[in-house]
């Protein structure tokens, strides 16, 4: 039977677990996604229909907000929210935070730079277009995936920092709705497929359970060693302490 013994106490927890799981699932998905989509099946037929139907339910004022919205999850939006909030995340004594969060979004745009080039798909006509063309390749939708990792891990450190069931709610909620209305922009707007959109939101999220299992290794390995002991009643105390997972650092 495999040991696991070998792993932090961190990293053997039903959270980890979890985010295990749920990152081989959405890894999984992008996959799925990237080969079906350069190949024409899986859900690539619908891809036309969709913008069709998107095309066709525009309105002044809808625009305008998806304007918005695509503003902020863009390159220079996503920049200057990620400098504000680490810098005021910094000043408040949180610097591990700011530091996770730079990196972790610094990670995420190299992603998605590299990805587009090895993927190369070509983007939607630009006679649907509303805006000026994008100098950049399709899958995935660089919007849809950098948005879901900032609001990811801001409502994650909220999750962290109150046990509150209304501020916890308020912002899973605000996470999903910015990430949703991001990436139906980029369809609306006629930048990107549905299924670019799709991507970015499944690579989004398995990019999140890979840099919190990343922080929980790391927490692990600087966990200092349970001390020895004859003790049965200590021996325990050491074991029970090693198998429970240890909140990701507010400082």
């Amino acid at each position: 039977m495999l040991s696991l013994d070998h792993l932090p106490g961190t990293w053997r927890t039903r959270r980890a677990g979890a985010l295990a799981v749920t990152a081989v699932i959405t890894l999984s998905t992008f996959c799925w996604l990237a080969i079906t989509t350069s190949v024409g099946t899986g859900l690539a037929p619908h891809d036309q229909g969709v913008t069709a139907w998107a095309v066709d339910g525009r309105h002044p004022a809808l625009t305008v907000i998806m304007q918005v919205f695509t503003a902020l999850g863009s390159t220079v939006g996503l920049t200057v929210l990620t400098a504000l909030c680490a810098t005021l995340l910094f000043m408040r004594g949180h610097r591990v935070r700011a530091l996770v969060l730079t990196l972790t979004m610094l990670g995420s745009s190299l992603l998605t730079v590299a990805l587009k080039g090895i993927l190369g798909r070509t983007r939607p006509s630009t006679d649907t277009l509303l805006g000026p063309p994008a100098t950049t390749t399709s899958f995935p939708s660089g919007h849809s995936f950098n948005t879901a990792v900032f609001t990811g891990l801001l409502a994650g450190m909220v999750l962290l920092s109150t046990t509150a069931v209304v501020h916890r709610t308020l912002a899973i909620m605000a996470a999903a709705g910015a990430t949703l209305l991001v990436g139906t922009s980029r369809v609306y707007l006629g930048y990107h497929w549905m299924t670019d959109v799709m991507a970015g939101w499944s690579l989004g999220l398995a990019w999140l359970c890979l840099a919190t299992l990343a922080i929980l290794w790391l927490q692990g390995r600087r966990r200092p060693p349970q001390a020895h002991s004859n003790d049965p009643s200590g021996a325990s105390s050491a074991t029970t302490s090693g198998v429970h997972g240890v909140e990701p650092p507010s400082a």
